[in-house]
Parts: structure tokens; sequence; C-alpha cells
């Protein structure tokens, strides 16, 4: 969010926390529209029988209806509205939603009326807020009080991978939810706050899949996979795979991490290191150090790969790498894709 939209919005939402509430203000400054002076209303009185707004001001003079309607009409509106969402209260002070009545011509208007006896005539008062600023102090609360939806994910208790199941938020639906609020800063208030409308917000992840644990002491590589059961979600395990390790001098990292990368018949380029010096690029063949496939991590320079070599499983002998006899890195290859969770233990 740009610093200066996100400047307004603060300060938006601050002044709907602070702002004073009309019941508080002296009654010279709700007899006077902020923004101008009083008209000059006709030295006469209003005609009997006028209400305005559903406010009798029959026979009172200009600036006397003026502060009755005030009283009446326009000092409940602005004391702040009481809204809810999830369970969570707060105001929204009508000033900060642009609240505004138009009360002088209402008033103007009463003076024109003419009603027979017995007749009530009702000048209707024009009241009216900001829907783009009701938006926006909507928006800044969801930003406090919606709920993030969270994906499913795997962690590792042990070497034991666990799924953490996917959980659905919920937040301020603001489109509907200024639709309902905007005709209530104009309307007698409800005994009850607002409940804001809400919707849900599914994650984009909701199952697991494929899941590596490399358990490094048991030279083990172990294959699970997601799998839902009628009490919930659980990793199976689909395979275990023996392998090597890297050697004292070059150890297999621990950490976790993630396949970025998959190649069939690769070639070896010798990476930059004191130990492959001299070592030229290797094309596919019987005699290539990675074999037949290479599953890259996101740990720089460390995969999974065949060897040559089938006597070193079970050993520490790769400059970091994890070996595979080919027939079993044959085997896993298909069955993990770019972004499956490599998880590396001691």
């Amino acid at each position: 969010m740009p610093a200066s939209r996100k400047t307004a919005r603060i300060a938006l939402a601050a002044l709907a926390l602070v702002a004073v509430p009309a019941a508080a203000l002296p009654a010279t400054a709700l007899a006077q529209d902020p923004a101008a002076a009083p008209p000059a209303f006709p030295a006469t009185t209003i005609p009997v029988g006028v209400t305005v707004g559903g406010v009798d001001v029959s026979g009172l003079a200009g600036l006397d209806a003026r502060q009755r309607v005030y009283d009446q009409v326009v000092t409940p509106r602005r004391a702040p509205l009481p809204v809810t969402f999830e369970g969570k209260q707060f105001t929204i002070a009508p000033d900060a939603v642009g609240y505004k009545a138009e009360v002088d011509a209402a008033i103007m208007l009463a003076f024109q009326q003419a009603p027979a006896p017995g007749q009530v005539v009702d000048v209707p008062v024009a009241q009216s807020i900001s829907p783009k600023k009701l938006r926006e102090v909507l928006t800044w609360r969801a930003t406090q009080y919606e709920v993030d939806g969270k994906d499913a994910a795997v962690t590792l208790r042990g070497v034991q991978p666990i799924i953490r199941r996917a959980t659905v938020g919920t937040e301020i639906d603001v489109p509907k939810s200024v639709a309902l609020l905007t005709p209530a800063f104009t309307t007698a208030r409800p005994a009850t706050p607002y409940a804001l409308v809400t919707k849900r917000v599914r994650p984009s992840v909701t199952s697991v899949g494929a899941v590596i644990v490399i358990d490094k002491s048991a030279f083990k590589l172990r294959l699970y996979r997601g799998t839902t059961k009628p009490d919930g979600s659980v990793m199976k395990r689909i395979r275990t795979y023996p392998i090597a390790i890297g050697q004292p001098a070059y150890p297999t990292p621990t950490g976790n991490f993630s396949v970025i990368q998959k190649q069939v018949n690769p070639t070896w380029f010798p990476p930059d290191s004191p130990w492959a010096a001299g070592l030229g690029p290797v094309p596919p063949g019987p005699s290539n150090p990675l074999g037949t496939r290479w599953i890259g991590t996101s740990a720089p320079a460390i995969g999974m790969h065949g060897t040559p070599n089938p006597s070193s499983i079970g050993t520490m002998a790769s400059h970091g790498c994890i070996r595979m006899y080919i027939g079993d890195v044959e085997n896993l290859y298909p069955r993990v894709e770019i972004g499956t969770p490599v998880f590396i233990r001691n």
C-alpha cells in the first residue's frame, strides 16, 4: 500500500475514534453550519402545522427552529455509530464519514409552507454521508480485525512430518457493509449495534502433496504424501530409500528446503570449489556423477541424484549432495514436483 494512502487512512480512522460526540458540543456550535453563517431567515415565524424532519417548528422564529431541529434531528445522528465485527465492537464517528444535514435549506422551505387548518406539512431534512470516506474507514478497520486464512502446510516433529490444516479466514465485506451503514447515519439508531457484513476468505492451499524427509543419521530418505482420513489429514509414508550424504569436510546441510529443479539425464558441471578444480563438464552417460536424474533443492548446489558408485550408499561420501541408487532416484523422480518440501535433519 503506498505510504501516502496508508497515512491518510490512519488519520481518517483516528478521527473516527476521537471525534467529539455532538451531544458534548455547546448549543451555539450546533446552531451554526460549520461551512457558512446562518442564512437571513425571514423576520416572521414559521406557519402553524409545519414540521421539519418530523420536528414541530410551528410559530418559531428561524434561529429557534434551526436550534430545535439540530437538537432533535442532527445531534442524535452525530453520535458515534456502534458496529460489530465477529464479536468485536467499535464505533464510527459520523464526522469521519462526512455527515451533512441541510437544516438551513429545510428551515427556509418551512417558511414557504401554508398548511390548511388542521393539516400538518413536513419538510424533510436532506442528510448524507460520503460512501468513499466510509469505505476508507472500513478498509482501515478491516486491517485491524480481519482473521487471516491459513494455507495447509507441513511441519516436522522430530523426523515425522505433521500436517497443519488449512483454515478459512474472515474479513469485512467492505462494499456490502458500506451499503448497510450508509442509511444508518441518517436514520434513527436501533438499540443494538450494526453487525458488519463479513465474507469468508478461503486459503489458496488446502491439501499437502509429497514431502521428503532426509534423516542423515540413518542414511535414509523417506517420501511421504498427505492423505485424508475420517479423523483428519495425515502424512502417509510412501517409500524409504537408502542414501549417501556429505563427507565431514563437505557436510550435507540441515534445514527446511524445497525442490526447485528437475532434470532427466543431466550434464554435470563442476562447482566453484577447490575439490572440483580442473574438472570439466561431464555429459550424460555411465560416468556422469549425477546418474540419470537430478532433483535440485533450494539449498545452494545441493540435490538428490543417482550415483555410478553404488557402494557409497550408506556412507558419508558425497560433497554435500544426497546420493541414491540409480533405480531409486528414477522411482522418486516422478513422485515429486517443483515446490515439494524437503526437510533435512541430522
